[in-house]
């Protein structure tokens, strides 16, 4: 998907930190978000994406934006075919969108 980054959602930045390379921890949701479309707020850069609407393996999705700030401390970058994996109820809604 052009233009769109995900990235895979832990459940603080304590077990990001933990994760290592291994991306052991995670919460079993991934947020997309399209990085050219933000806006500023009191938490600072918002960007428009999806995320999962529970803190539960594969949740279902919604709309919403995620701040910069919680993507560096509580995230991590990953790849396309690794957030089909871990997340697909995400790309039901995004595949449905394009």
């Amino acid at each position: 998907m052009k233009n769109t980054r995900f990235y895979l959602e832990f459940p603080d930045a304590t077990a990001k930190r933990k994760s290592g390379k291994s991306n052991i921890g995670h919460s079993g949701n991934v947020i997309a978000i399209w990085p050219e479309q933000y806006y500023i707020s009191v938490e600072g850069v918002m960007f428009d994406g999806m995320s999962g609407v529970y803190s539960c393996e594969n949740s279902p999705v919604c709309s919403g934006g995620a701040s910069l700030g919680y993507l560096q401390s509580n995230c991590k970058r990953i790849s396309e075919k690794l957030a089909r994996e871990i997340h697909p109820e995400l790309f039901v809604r995004l595949d449905e969108s394009e």
